[in-house]
């Protein structure tokens, strides 16, 4: 029989002063029950006294659809299959689909919010990359560089910081290209690197005022 710190299964009580540490000693498997996706185990912490089955707090707790099903719509989402496709394959309605890929998203946020903090990083690349939502002809940008504000010409700009060392994308996120998208992009940086990187990008002005305004130690070389 297993010991209880073998499990490898958190507390899922936030008020317990085990949540989310694994291998503790404090969780163990008290009862199973039977679900579409196979037997599944009820685990108890003795710190809070709490239960918690064994699918709690990920994209699978409380779903009545087997566990594979929603596995092979992400995995087709992934390779591009359109909802519609995806729908008359599974069974399932594009409603469905949608639901499964925010769960899904809410919970790979969760896990880069846990994983991405104080990373070692020496140098990061900005940039964004533009593309065309309604409209398919762009009016001229500013003398900056800058667009339209909330991109009133058709344009949507896909800001992101890269870490090249670790090929590893640090921020994301989709907005005109002005200072105050520019901004968010450098905060949202800061927050998961170790110290003050050295920064690289395509020479776009309102990254330099950005940058100063997040890091407040400037040195020129």
């Amino acid at each position: 029989m297993r010991k209880p710190k073998d499990w490898g299964h958190p507390c899922s009580n936030p008020d317990c002063s085990h949540y989310r540490l694994i291998n503790r000693g404090n969780m163990s498997a008290i009862a199973t029950y039977l679900t579409q996706s196979g037997k599944r185990r009820i685990f108890r912490c003795s710190k809070c006294e709490g239960t918690f089955s064994e699918t709690r707090d990920t994209v699978f707790f409380d779903l009545r659809t087997p566990e594979e099903k929603v596995r092979m719509a992400l995995k087709m989402l992934l390779v591009k299959v359109a909802l519609t496709a995806i729908g008359v394959v599974l069974g399932v309605t594009e409603e469905t689909v949608l639901a499964w890929l925010r769960r899904a998203a809410q919970k790979a946020q969760e896990i880069n919010a846990h994983l991405l903090r104080d990373l070692p990083i020496t140098q990061v690349q900005l940039d964004a990359m533009w593309s065309f939502i309604r409209r398919k002809q762009a009016q001229q940008a500013g003398s900056d560089g800058a667009s339209m504000e909330w991109s009133e010409d058709g344009r949507q700009w896909v800001w992101s910081s890269f870490a090249p060392e670790f090929r590893l994308i640090l921020a994301a996120f989709v907005g005109p290209r002005t200072f105050d998208r520019a901004l968010p992009l450098i905060q949202m940086t800061a927050a998961v690197v170790l110290g003050v990187p050295c920064f690289f990008s395509d020479g776009f002005s309102c990254y330099l005022s950005a940058l100063i305004g997040v890091h407040t130690r400037i040195v020129s070389f």
